[in-house]
């Protein structure tokens, strides 16, 4: 069982890998393009050309340039360039978001420990229990990541993606190796503010990633990107939660094993952040190579947070984007459902603790499914370029399925996880009987049909209409929402299972205890399929006006 789950965790990964590593051997050394450009001016080329190579070979723009000889070269190697850093920044991104992601399971991971005195962490509050110092800290932690997502998406965009990441990470780094001293953290109240400040800057994580896609790759390659962000965060849960186990497990002994695991979480941060600072940084002579030259397009673009907001405002005012946000509102509840799964399959299916966390892991590996096979295919980039040369073909007819099959598709996936909510629901009203491997497919199905609709919809609307100004902006907007009926659902949960569904009460009645959990998660699903439905159908038709 271990190595067929452990098969299933690295093969996206090895995918992944095998795509990017292909590439990342021919990306030229500083001391090979010294060289060439040295040699260049050997041969009494112009000093303006030896400025176009050393343009091209670090990614910058175009000069125009009388020598046709020098064009001819410089071409091609423009191209190989630009797309070796292309896909150097994607592998940065890939690895950024499998780290964060990781680090984000490092509290749930270790939360049973601090809420005891084995801690070692100091209680020092005379009125407060350590449970209800632990239960706050949840609480203000989700508002921590709320208020992020409301202030840090114009910053984002004003700061730019790469500079957003470098930032956040290396307050990552900092804060979670300091919860990992012993001399640093202490004290329930100085993990509470570590922890508060971590999920701030976690909540920047998605906006900045996308921002950065916006920034440094083509449109055609957006749902790529998304998607390997989305495969990110579910291979980073799933191998932080088997890390994290093991590592408790041998630190036992070792001071306080618990702080093992936020000191290996902050030092990952490490790695995307070199990755980044190699792949994205820019030279002073790029910089004034792309200010002369006549591709202002390709250039990095700052705005200023009220330039950010007047996008969002303009964007607000369109049904698509309330469409949007309803959809990716609901589906993230339904995606966050993953925390009460193993409580669900153990009360509901009678299943053991430990089968029933592997079902949760089923769900897991079931969105992994999805996003990494399915995501070009079901929901296309949609290529500004090749729109202009349909519509001056007088091609409209091959053009306009485009977003219809896209909503199409968004409509089967979420059509799927109204049909997997449906049976759940006919098994606790006892209309039919299901087994605990039927029930394990239904979740696994469920997992599989949420994955792309929750994840790639709204960041390509953030992306294509947000552009390089606001596309954090729109990103974030899109999550307030989210997150704060997310907050209130699983405060509703929690009392529906607190109260009614203890393991001792009859079988009966936990599946009882159930139903308006369900129901709600039903009703979400058909209003979110309709909405979702709509956007998609609603944005490719005016994107098609508007060309």
């Amino acid at each position: 069982m271990k190595s067929w789950l452990f098969i299933l965790c690295t093969t996206p990964v090895i995918h992944c890998a095998s795509s990017f590593g292909q590439y990342i051997y021919i990306l030229p050394s500083p001391f090979h393009q010294n060289k060439e450009i040295a040699t260049v001016r050997k041969k009494s080329y112009s000093y303006r050309a030896s400025r176009v190579l050393f343009s091209d070979l670090r990614g910058g723009g175009n000069e125009n340039v009388g020598s046709s000889e020098c064009i001819g070269s410089a071409a091609p190697k423009k191209e190989n360039n630009k797309k070796d850093e292309s896909l150097g920044i994607s592998l940065s991104l890939f690895i950024t978001y499998l780290t964060v992601m990781a680090a984000k399971c490092a509290l749930p991971s270790t939360l049973a420990i601090l809420s005891s005195a084995d801690s070692g962490l100091i209680h020092q509050s005379t009125t407060l229990t350590r449970d209800n110092v632990i239960s706050r800290l949840l609480a203000l932690s989700t508002l921590s990541i709320a208020a992020g997502k409301i202030f840090l998406g114009p910053v984002i965009d004003s700061l730019g993606g790469i500079k957003s990441l470098q930032i956040t990470l290396s307050a990552l780094a900092v804060c979670l190796g300091s919860i990992g001293s012993a001399r640093t953290c202490r004290t329930l109240s100085a993990l509470a503010i570590y922890i508060i400040i971590v999920d701030f800057g976690f909540s920047s994580f998605w906006a900045a990633c996308v921002k950065t896609i916006r920034e440094y790759t083509e449109e055609n390659r957006w749902s790529n990107e998304i998607g390997r962000l989305a495969m990110a965060a579910r291979l980073g849960n799933a191998i932080s939660f088997a890390f994290f186990a093991w590592l408790l497990h041998v630190s036992r002994g070792v001071d306080a094993s618990w702080r093992w695991v936020y000191r290996a979480s902050g030092a990952i941060q490490l790695v995307p952040l070199g990755m980044l600072t190699y792949f994205g940084r820019k030279g002073r002579d790029d910089l004034a190579i792309q200010v002369e030259s006549n591709n202002a397009e390709q250039t990095t673009t700052r705005s200023s947070p009220m330039v950010s907001l007047g996008i969002l405002r303009r964007q607000a005012s369109k049904p698509e984007f309330w469409l949007h946000l309803i959809s990716r509102t609901i589906t993230m509840v339904l995606v966050s459902f993953l925390l009460f799964i193993p409580t669900f399959m153990a009360q509901c299916y009678e299943m053991s603790t430990a089968s029933a966390a592997r079902v949760g892991s089923m769900f897991a590996l079931g969105c992994l499914a999805s996003v990494s096979t399915l995501a070009a295919e079901t929901y296309p980039s949609s290529d500004s370029a090749q729109i202009q040369s349909l519509l001056q073909s007088n091609n409209d007819q091959s053009l306009s399925p485009i977003y219809k099959r896209k909503a199409c598709f968004m409509a089967m996936f979420l059509a799927l996880s109204t049909g997997c909510l449906s049976m759940q629901m006919l098994y606790l009203n006892n209309i039919i009987n299901l087994s605990s491997t039927l029930g394990s497919i239904l979740i696994f199905l469920w997992g599989f049909s949420l994955a792309i609709p929750f994840y790639l919809p709204s960041s390509m609307f953030s992306l294509k209409r947000g552009g390089k100004e606001g596309a954090a902006t729109i990103a974030d907007a899109f999550d307030v929402s989210g997150f704060g009926l997310l907050a209130v659902f699983n405060g509703f949960v929690a009392r529906v299972i607190g109260v009614k569904g203890d393991l001792n009460s009859m079988l009966v009645l936990r599946k009882k205890a159930w139903i308006p959990v369900f129901s709600l998660m039903l009703g979400g699903s058909i209003v979110a399929m309709f909405s979702l439905f709509s956007a998609v159908w609603i944005e490719g038709e005016r994107d098609l006006k508007s060309n």
